[in-house]
């Protein structure tokens, strides 16, 4: 009896020590974007691959999201896995709540810092460490009406073309009918960082080397042009709601031969089906630029399962959670051996074809204005729409942006020159 009593005690310890020895690690991971359904699901996809950790997602609105991480953040209360918001990742490094990558990098056998686009390795010196990985990212391109062109007789544009071209281009492709515009050569800009994408082109660093905001003679020249194309009738005068957003969008209407806007907009147009149409990266002036836009995975350098939470990140960084995110999202790999292969690439009936855009302006593209507030960046499109509209002049325009970025980043951060 006693024996059996000891083996019976014995075989419990041991089947204790077993479930204990396979406990469930749990980390909490928090994104804006719900999570993909099947075949996409990248967490389930991890889950399946590591079942002794547990992500609990936690989906956070967009609208609040990045007021909701810091004020975690500040409590201790923030998931372990971060997916932050360019503005919130300089902050965060600032503040001490996310943990450096260098170390983990370095022993990964996935990832190497050589697959990056070159803006990683920039952030990286800027910084002067890795503290995140780009999760997926998109761009600012260009987007012409072929049947348009064809109609015109006007050669598309090339990888290589210039703001010359584009202004030359434009002028030809407006049609006007008893002294109405029925045709624009390129739609007003709609989304806020194609003013600062595009003065880029003209030169000013928009954020330079050292983290400082940086506009002057570069954007005083892109708006002095884009204000004489609009008054030409050229470039569509922009229709500016109370929230500083333009409400139409010419070229889906067919109505304007060119336009500039973001890249997930080619999982928008896909569904157009009057007219061909393609994509090419914007226009160089005295340089090629445009911005990148993303999240970034990081680590809360409060979390207790650091471990866990980079067995995560370097999993969702992997072919297999990029092509799963890219397919989910329409967005490219930031990962250069990923993006090659295309899983992000959603085509319609009438375009686009050439993705090459998407990865020649992956060689140039670099994070800027997306790196400082939101709301002064806001804030500054409306004094461009103003100029563009005649509401006041260029230089007090680009005057103005500059007193408002030493009123909220200080002095020191504001380079002038």
């Amino acid at each position: 009896m006693k024996r059996t009593i000891v083996l019976g005690v014995l075989l419990g310890v041991f089947i204790f020590a077993g479930v204990y020895a396979h406990a469930e690690t749990v980390i909490k991971y928090a994104h804006w974007n719900a999570l993909p359904q099947d075949p996409y699901n990248y967490v389930k996809a991890f889950e399946e691959k590591n079942p002794d950790i547990k992500v609990e997602f936690i989906q956070i609105p967009e609208a609040e999201y990045s007021q909701k991480l810091r004020s975690m953040a500040m409590t201790g209360t923030a998931p372990d896995v971060l997916c932050l918001w360019e503005a919130d990742l300089a902050d965060f490094v600032r503040a001490g709540w996310v943990l450096s990558l260098d170390a983990y990098i370095k022993e990964s056998k996935e990832l190497s810092l050589d697959d990056f686009i070159p803006a990683v390795k920039q952030l990286m010196e800027l910084q002067g460490s890795l503290y995140g990985l780009p999760w997926c990212f998109a761009t600012e391109i260009a987007y012409y009406n072929k049947d348009l062109f064809d109609k015109a007789g006007v050669a598309y544009p090339g990888m290589d073309w210039t703001w010359e071209d584009f202004e030359n281009m434009a002028k030809k492709l407006t049609v006007e009918s008893e002294g109405k515009v029925v045709q624009w050569g390129c739609d007003a800009i709609g989304f806020q960082g194609l003013w600062y994408s595009l003065a880029g082109t003209f030169g000013d660093a928009i954020v330079d080397q050292e983290g400082r905001f940086s506009m002057g003679s570069g954007t005083k020249e892109f708006l002095n042009r884009w204000v004489s194309l609009t008054n030409a009738k050229v470039v569509a005068s922009p229709q500016v709601t109370t929230s500083g957003v333009v409400s139409a969008d010419l070229f889906m209407a067919g109505r304007a031969a060119m336009a500039f806007n973001g890249s997930w907009m080619t999982s928008v147009y896909k569904d157009i089906t009057d007219f061909s149409w393609d994509i090419m990266p914007l226009p160089k002036a005295k340089r090629s630029y445009s911005t990148l836009h993303t999240g970034f995975f990081a680590i809360n350098a409060r979390s207790e399962a650091k471990d866990a939470v980079w067995k995560f990140i370097e999993f969702c960084m992997s072919e297999e959670g990029q092509e799963l995110i890219n397919k989910a999202y329409s967005n490219p790999s930031a990962r250069l051996s990923v993006l090659k292969k295309g899983y992000y690439k959603v085509e319609g009936p009438k375009g686009p074809r050439n993705w090459d855009a998407i990865e020649r302006t992956a060689e140039f593209a670099e994070w800027g204005y997306v790196l400082l507030p939101p709301g002064l960046t806001f804030d500054i499109v409306k004094d461009f729409n103003a100029a563009v509209l005649g509401q006041m002049s260029v230089d007090d325009a680009v005057q103005q942006a500059i007193e408002k970025a030493i009123d909220i980043l200080g002095e020191e951060r504001v380079a002038t020159e």
